[in-house]
């Protein structure tokens, strides 16, 4: 369901007389990977390794690989400006295919105008024939400017909501272009406001009532079983993009002050077996925002975000619960 345009990359490629190169795909991409790496290796002339570790962002790049290739290309994700890596990564976008007008006008009965229009980033390139269809039907729309962590203008990422929160008192409600429930329901902790999804991998545009009463449960939960711990492993990602060592260092601050124990801990790939060898009582990641929510099944021990950490320690109440960002002035 995405087209992959290689032309850009493998001009890159050969301006930079690269000889080998990584390839990183989104896990929904992987299948697809070989024949990536063919047509590469083919028209460029170069020798492709992929990357078989997940990749769920341009943030999301092992440091292992600077020593290995020339260049990496990252298809599926846009650039993270911000960032500045030691090798070249060059940003293929994947479009999506899936015509979006039935379920366009399905949506209009969900929404209330004005309406902030918002898209992951392989769905960036449908944002303005959306808008141009709400304007059609007589839909006022408006489309947020986000901070430095953010490439292109109503883009929203897993661990940045600033391209709604920029727009948040001046619209009434947000249509989301993306799969899954993650985004919206991230911008709908971060504004307060009414988010409706169109999803090309479904025929009906649909809300997050039902997602968000399951994960905030879960996320509850947590934070009960973190209540009764003594000893928190503060995690530090090992990725340029995901490494906040400032913050994990405020957080063991605020632990030690509230009289825990509590440790930073250097990780790359999170891994319930390491974490269960250390044996703290609970962690916090600082790293991607998502590990902690994605994947709380695999945990037997209670995984926080700093957000919940500050629940956990009394300093923030519950009905002020928000989902993690990394934001420009933290890494």
């Amino acid at each position: 369901m995405y087209d992959v345009d290689l032309t850009s990359a493998i001009s890159e490629i050969k301006r930079l007389k690269a000889r080998i190169i990584a390839l990183q795909v989104p896990e929904g991409m992987k299948k697809r990977a070989y024949q990536i790496a063919e047509d590469i290796e083919s028209k460029a002339g170069v020798e492709v390794l992929v990357v078989a570790e997940p990749c769920f962002g341009a943030c999301d790049v092992p440091s292992s690989l600077f020593d290995i290739v020339d260049a990496i290309v990252n298809v599926g994700h846009s650039p993270i400006p911000s960032l500045r890596f030691s090798k070249p990564l060059i940003f293929v976008p994947a479009r999506s295919n899936v015509p979006l007008g039935d379920q366009l006008k399905k949506s209009v009965g969900l929404i209330q105008e004005p309406v902030g229009v918002l898209a992951t980033s392989q769905h960036l390139m449908d944002l303005d024939d959306v808008i141009e269809g709400l304007e059609n039907m007589g839909i006022k729309t408006r489309i947020g400017e986000g901070d430095s962590r953010i490439s292109h203008a109503g883009e929203v990422l897993g661990c940045n909501f600033t391209s709604a929160t920029s727009i948040a008192k001046e619209v009434n409600s947000y249509l989301l272009i993306g799969s899954g429930t993650f985004h919206a329901l991230g911008v709908h902790l971060a504004t307060g406001k009414k988010v409706v999804i169109l999803d090309p991998n479904l025929e009906e545009p649909r809300e997050i009532d039902q997602a968000k009463d399951k994960i905030l449960r879960q996320r509850h939960a947590v934070i009960e079983k973190a209540e009764r711990a003594r000893t928190f492993g503060i995690i530090v990602g090992e990725k340029l993009g995901q490494r906040r060592m400032r913050r994990a260092k405020e957080l063991r601050k605020l632990l030690r002050w509230k009289k825990k124990d509590a440790a930073l801990i250097l990780m790359d790939k999170f891994d319930p077996e390491k974490l269960r060898s250390l044996g703290f009582d609970a962690y916090v990641s600082t790293a991607c925002p998502r590990i902690a929510i994605d994947d709380v099944a695999v945990y037997d021990k209670p995984l926080l975000t700093p957000q919940e950490l500050e629940i956990v320690l009394g300093v923030r109440k519950w009905e002020n619960y928000s989902f993690d960002q990394m934001t420009e002035d933290e890494l």
